[in-house]
């Protein structure tokens, strides 16, 4: 039977204890909870207003609002409710890469995703798997309860990376499927199209979902500490560059730095969280680090 145990140590199980899991917005959840939500309902107290998304209610619309300034706003209402937290990983064959962290970049993320979901389950909130490469190969609906850890731990323990990535494609499918807003966090190296990927997020963050989008990177893909001439091998396609990497050193270092400056810049813009984990951390130390921040954040 799968259990935590399988992959997190005792001692970062009693880590992972003293902290709290949150969203910076709202919580949508099925029942009542210990998190901040906006739900529909006279017999709860009015909070605030949102921007009217396609698919709303027209019930909710305030037309005296909208009789003022001609945009479309839907009433929100505050209530205490459980939060939906969905996990998203990619487990495609460049995820495989080990050199420099003490685990590879899958089984950080991997471990990362199972210690969310330890803190999403002793708080009695909701918690989903996705794992895809470039389609979606596993998708557990968010739920709670023990029968379902078990199914999510048994999924998450048993895939290995593998196939190309195409999280764009993954990512616009699942957007569509989570309907009710919560807390989305999703692990990836971002080896890909970028624009497919803020296509999606953007998606994501249309139907109000509080996303944190972490890149997973071995240290050594963002020093490059390798010497003399040296084989570089694409873990998808299997494609192969001889090159000096003192050579080439200096210009890969420029354009990965530019590649994560425009994930931050557009992520920023989406209003999504973007974070850099290595896996030279610890994932339990990564995630101490995330949730310290957002709580300040108010999340």
């Amino acid at each position: 039977m799968a259990s935590f145990s399988d992959l997190l140590s005792s001692e970062t199980m009693r880590r992972l204890d003293h902290l709290a899991l949150g969203s910076r917005w709202t919580a949508e959840g099925g029942r009542a909870g210990r998190h901040s939500s906006v739900l529909k309902g006279a017999s709860v107290e009015f909070r605030d207003h949102r921007d009217y998304v396609q698919g709303d209610s027209l019930r909710h619309l305030d037309w005296k609002l909208f009789g003022r300034s001609e945009r479309y706003f839907i009433k929100q209402y505050q209530e205490e409710t459980s939060l939906r937290v969905h996990l998203v990983l990619d487990a495609s064959a460049s995820m495989a890469f080990r050199h420099s962290g003490q685990a590879s970049k899958f089984a950080f993320a991997r471990e990362l995703a199972a210690a969310t979901a330890y803190l999403a389950h002793h708080q009695q909130d909701s918690v989903g798997l996705v794992i895809y490469d470039d389609q979606v190969r596993h998708w557990l609906p968010t739920k709670c309860g023990n029968r379902h850890i078990k199914n999510f731990l048994e999924v998450l323990t048993a895939h290995e990376p593998g196939g190309r990535t195409d999280t764009g494609k993954a990512l616009e499918t699942l957007a569509e499927g989570m309907a009710r807003r919560g807390l989305v966090l999703m692990m990836s190296d971002l080896l890909d199209a970028p624009d497919a990927v803020f296509r999606a997020l953007a998606h994501f963050r249309r139907r109000g979902h509080d996303v944190v989008l972490v890149q997973v990177l071995d240290p050594a893909e963002l020093d490059l500490p390798f010497d003399g001439v040296s084989d570089f091998i694409d873990m998808e396609t299997g494609e192969r560059l001889e090159a000096d990497a003192a050579l080439i050193r200096r210009d890969y270092l420029a354009a990965i730095g530019a590649a994560i400056d425009g994930f931050r810049s557009r992520c920023g813009s989406l209003r999504v969280d973007f974070r850099i984990a290595t896996t030279d951390r610890t994932p339990a130390a990564f995630l101490t680090g995330l949730l310290a921040d957002r709580q300040r954040l108010g999340a």
